[in-house]
């Protein structure tokens, strides 16, 4: 197993992939985002209790997400076991995949060292347990470049620099967002005698997005990057049709948690900016720089309900229709 030390601090973002390989032969079912969600917090717990009891409990702003298990399986095959909620079988001959990212520079060397106490171990040594299966860890991925695509590592100051030196350009004032893992939006509202109602909205209109990734953005960054991101100028610029859909592919989806289904979309969005996008406030970045600013940091945080358990996987893509 092999893992890279890089220089820690407190406002680094790290998407890391663990090639996993099970013990034995046997079935898992096929969206376990609960039960890595579990599964990495029970690891850390074995290294650091009162760090996993604090992500557990104590803390509100989900500094991490786990994906779920992926299987080494065309993408087709995966969203009907899904779908259908059909067990698929791992075989200790073939590699197995989850993706972590961590949101707080802090975690990191937590990570890192933790991996090498398990790394001077017997490698035969359990790493995780999903369900009933037991998988050994096998390596540790973590590139800017590598070939999947959802790798890597970045900071808070060196997001803001590359989209304020212009090095993030879309083509045609456009840009896509993949959503690869079932996306949803817990959305509230009020009805006309007066109750409050909770419902999940299942297609990434951009109010539904950008605010969300404006919080994160504001809950996360150092305080003096913090304010570069203007929610309520963001939501003003949505609402006035600055920001809207340009072309998609995205089909309805649903998978199965241990106790409860979920409903969703997956599938590719392109939004294309109209309009005026001077912002009016403290940010030097403009309201077009900032929503790009948050379609980049989508890739780290997740977008919706639950990325913490699987869902809302994301990424930014350069116009790609």
């Amino acid at each position: 197993m092999e893992i890279a030390r890089i220089n820690d601090a407190p406002s680094r973002l790290y998407a890391v992939q663990l090639k996993l390989r099970p013990l034995e032969s046997g079935t898992l079912m096929p969206f376990s985002g609960e039960l890595v969600h579990g599964a990495w917090l029970s690891w850390v717990r074995s290294y650091a209790p009162d760090v996993a009891t604090w992500l557990h409990d104590g803390n509100r702003r989900r500094l991490f997400t786990c994906s779920s298990l992926q299987f080494p399986i065309p993408s087709r095959r995966m969203r009907e076991a899904e779908r259908e909620n059909i067990h698929l079988p791992v075989n200790p001959t073939k590699s197995y995949i989850i993706r972590l990212t961590l949101l707080l520079g802090d975690l990191f060397p937590l990570f890192y060292d933790s991996l090498m106490q398990f790394n001077n171990a017997d490698l035969q040594v359990p790493f995780i347990k999903l369900g009933k299966r037991t998988f050994l860890l096998e390596e540790v991925l973590l590139n800017n470049d590598d070939a999947t695509g959802w790798t890597g590592f970045t900071s808070f100051i060196d997001l803001a620099a590359s989209i304020q030196q212009g090095s993030i350009r879309p083509r045609q004032d456009c840009f896509t967002l993949d959503f690869a893992s079932l996306t949803t939006f817990n959305r509230s509202s009020r009805s006309p005698n007066g109750e409050q109602s909770n419902y999940y909205a299942r297609l990434p209109l951009p109010i539904y997005v950008f605010p969300g990734l404006a919080r994160r953005w504001q809950e996360l960054a150092p305080p003096e990057l913090a304010e570069l991101v203007q929610r309520d100028q963001i939501e003003r610029y949505i609402q006035e049709d600055g920001l809207v859909i340009e072309d998609y592919d995205l089909m309805p989806h649903s998978v199965r948690f241990v106790n409860h289904p979920q409903r969703g979309f997956v599938g590719r969005c392109t939004y294309r900016f109209r309009g005026n996008t001077l912002a009016i406030g403290s940010s030097s970045l403009n309201i077009q720089q900032q929503i790009l600013l948050l379609a980049r940091l989508a890739f780290y945080t997740g977008v919706g309900y639950k990325p913490a358990m699987g869902m809302g996987q994301c990424r930014y893509l350069v116009n790609s229709f």
